[in-house]
């Protein structure tokens, strides 16, 4: 079983990374719908290609911990480090996926967006599988 939960949070992890560095690199396939919207439609955040990148970059190096965490390539960090740090990400993904924020998280207040539906259907979902999945590997880890 952990071989899947592994395999399917590093397909999330690569798909993410790889369309906000696409993203940042001028990419515009999905762009409309990546990043939150006011009720009226106009964006909420600026869209910025060194915060696309940003994020890219963080979720490549999720992958890559994740990935060291199970053994599937090796890192110069120790068990524990790794361990902790898998803890943290699993919070900080379950967290976004269940935010009471005004406009991302299942519990959102602006619900008419094309942003919203978006996440609603795909980003949250997401970000909980990950997040769910990255406690199920570490509290499943005995060593």
């Amino acid at each position: 079983m952990e071989t899947a939960v592994v395999a399917v949070c590093s397909a999330v992890l690569l798909l993410g990374a790889g369309f906000h560095i696409y993203w940042g690199l001028g990419g515009r396939i999905g762009a409309d719908v990546s990043l939150p919207q006011h009720e009226d439609g106009g964006p909420a955040v600026k869209e910025t290609a060194v915060g696309a990148l940003a994020v890219g970059v963080v979720l490549a190096l999720v992958l890559l911990l994740l990935l060291g965490f199970a053994g599937q390539i090796r890192l110069p960090l120790p068990h524990w480090q790794l361990k902790t740090a898998v803890l943290i990400w699993a919070a900080v993904f379950t967290v976004r996926a269940l935010s009471w924020s005004r406009y991302f998280g299942l519990f959102k207040r602006v619900r008419n967006t094309r942003f919203a539906r978006y996440d609603s259907l795909l980003y949250s979902p997401s970000c909980l599988l990950v997040g769910l999945g990255l406690f199920l590997l570490a509290l499943a880890d005995a060593a």
